[in-house]
């Protein structure tokens, strides 16, 4: 089963809080316009995300600034190669502190205004 949506009815945080608190396995796949992500998500860690050629922790600080695109979200049934191992809100609370410190609004953040 999969669920589909767009991040302006469900931001990133939001729809990765809710499967990190659940402790579930997934696998998120998300584009805004031409940019493509995914993050994996196993047993509520983040254990690997890419955001157009970055990967890791900065890639989920990006998608974490998207305030629309699509996305789709499918269970995982094995365990994907971890690249990293991070709470969801060690992350989300990194990447509003970027947010905040650049002055860029959650609404206005693209791919190509966040630092690396």
């Amino acid at each position: 089963m999969y669920l589909h949506g767009s991040f302006t009815l469900l931001s990133p945080a939001a729809l990765l809080q809710a499967f990190c608190q659940e402790q579930r396995s997934v696998y998120l796949a998300a584009r805004l316009g031409p940019a493509a992500a995914a993050i994996w998500i196993w047993d509520g860690l983040i254990v690997a995300a890419t955001c157009e050629g970055i990967d890791g922790p900065e890639a989920v600080y990006r998608i974490a600034g998207w305030d629309s695109g699509l996305f789709t979200v499918a269970p995982l049934h094995s365990s994907p190669p971890a690249t990293m191992a991070a709470t969801c809100e060690e992350l989300l609370l990194e990447a509003a502190r970027r947010r905040d410190e650049f002055g860029v609004g959650a609404g206005s953040i693209s791919i190509s205004t966040m630092p690396v």
